[in-house]
């Protein structure tokens, strides 16, 4: 079975690119434009610019703890393939894990942040017992992608 998420990674991505723009534009709008005056509801400009400015930034650190990461998934053959890369601004290095078949020996999902993120870690055996592998997030697959992935690990442990 191989599958990616590159459809999702693409709207996340759009979606990233659409708020920053409707942030600077709001902000210049409000800064260099006289279609606000002084005052709207008794607050003034700079309250809105600093109001918008902390939504934004709350956004940003929401997505970041989120990691989205692209993933792509491929068991075909005599290894298990993990590829991935995170769709944070300075960490978007591509990975990989490959595991042969016969070393797999498990995974976990782990969910944190609210039920809202969940990392995928994979356990191998070794001479000296089983080790894992760093977590790989898992929040942009879809529900789909989510069962194939379980189905396909549970068939080889």
């Amino acid at each position: 079975m191989v599958f990616d998420n590159q459809k999702i990674v693409t709207n996340i991505s759009i979606r990233r690119y659409l708020i920053i723009i409707a942030y600077f534009i709001s902000i210049i709008i409000l800064l260099v434009s006289d279609l606000v005056k002084n005052q709207i509801f008794g607050i003034d400009k700079s309250s809105y610019v600093v109001a918008i400015t902390i939504l934004y930034v709350m956004y940003i650190l929401f997505v970041y703890t989120l990691n989205y990461n692209f993933f792509s998934y491929n068991d075909d053959g005599s290894k298990l393939i993990f590829r991935f890369v995170s769709l944070r601004a300075f960490d978007n290095k591509k990975r990989a894990i490959e595991i042969n078949k016969k070393d797999f020996a498990g995974y976990k999902i782990k969910i944190s942040f609210f039920n809202l993120r969940q990392d995928l870690v994979v356990k191998i055996k070794t001479k000296k017992g089983i080790a894992n592998y760093p977590p790989i997030s898992l929040t942009a697959l879809s529900l789909k992608h989510k069962k194939m992935l379980k189905n396909s690990l549970n068939q080889m442990i």
